[in-house]
């Protein structure tokens, strides 16, 4: 009984992740049409953040490079608000895509692929693509995928420390 208590109380960020999850699914509207204040503020304070790690602390290997471009996401989203979205969409299209590449390359590497996986793969790239090609029609879309993806990570999570 200590042993599942304390592994609940590790996984208080699975009930964080659910909550975001089933706000992402209930508000997805809401939620887009914040996204690029949201995306905004958040990517000019990682930068900010970032610059000041890397200007006092050199040795961390922080990417001072990385504070610029995460700067400039946040201004231009900050700037374009209702219509950052289009480039939002495809930068997150892209990230996707990176995650995929990634994916590929270790089954390659390995060797060990499944069925499951070649059809999450397909399933991420047709999603990309679509959002690629019509950003502001599908984005909210994969917010409530996001948030759909955020509840059934965190029952995996769940599921896996109780067994």
């Amino acid at each position: 009984m200590k042993r599942f208590i304390l592994e609940l109380k590790k996984a208080r960020h699975a009930y964080l992740f659910t909550a975001l999850g089933i706000l992402l699914i209930v508000f997805p509207n809401q939620i887009g049409d914040a996204a690029p204040y949201i995306v905004g503020a958040a990517a000019l304070l990682y930068a900010f953040v970032n610059l000041l790690v890397c200007l006092k602390f050199p040795e961390a290997g922080l990417s001072l490079g990385d504070s610029v471009v995460k700067a400039v996401i946040g201004l231009v989203s900050l700037m374009l608000k209702d219509k950052a979205i289009s480039v939002l969409g495809v930068i997150w299209a892209v990230v996707s895509l990176h995650e995929v590449a990634d994916e590929i390359d270790e089954y390659y590497k390995t060797k060990n692929i499944s069925l499951l996986s070649v059809g999450s793969i397909i399933v991420t790239i047709v999603f990309a693509a679509m959002l690629m090609m019509d950003p502001f029609d599908h984005f909210n879309t994969h917010l409530r995928i996001l948030g759909l993806e955020m509840v059934a990570a965190s029952f995996i999570r769940r599921r896996h420390i109780f067994h």
